[in-house]
């Protein structure tokens, strides 16, 4: 190794040797399958870079869209709000700025209704902005 780490200098690669740097201080868990785990979420990658993508913004599913609850995974994205960035899912997002107040209106089936023309769909992304 040519990088420093908690054993010295020059005992780490240039890969784990970065991740020292960057605060962690063992790699990452893998499954029986040999895929590596997300710590905040179920998930599991095959690659470093892959699961290095996903921790950038995983949040462990603890993010909710302040207008309709929905979670990242099931909205698609973050999109800012009139609370401020990162406040809104994507289709939520794309009402307000489409100058809409507030989340979709919902049946007496939990269905997102749509404006104009009444119909009504199971999810938020279905409806769409």
């Amino acid at each position: 190794g040519k990088c420093p780490g908690p054993a010295g200098p020059k005992t780490l690669c240039s890969a784990c040797g970065s991740r020292f740097r960057n605060g962690h201080t063992s790699f990452p868990t893998k499954d029986a399958d040999g895929k590596l785990n997300c710590p905040m979420c179920d998930k599991r990658f095959d690659s470093m870079i892959s699961l290095g993508g996903h921790r950038r913004f995983c949040d462990g599913g603890a993010w909710r869209c302040a207008w309709c609850d929905s979670t990242h995974e099931d909205s698609g994205g973050k999109s800012p709000g009139p609370l401020g960035p990162k406040t809104l899912c994507s289709p939520c997002g794309s009402r307000y700025r489409n100058g809409h107040s507030g989340p979709p209106c919902r049946d007496e089936n939990g269905q997102y209704k749509c404006d104009d023309c009444g119909k009504g769909f199971d999810s938020i992304s279905g409806l769409g902005g």
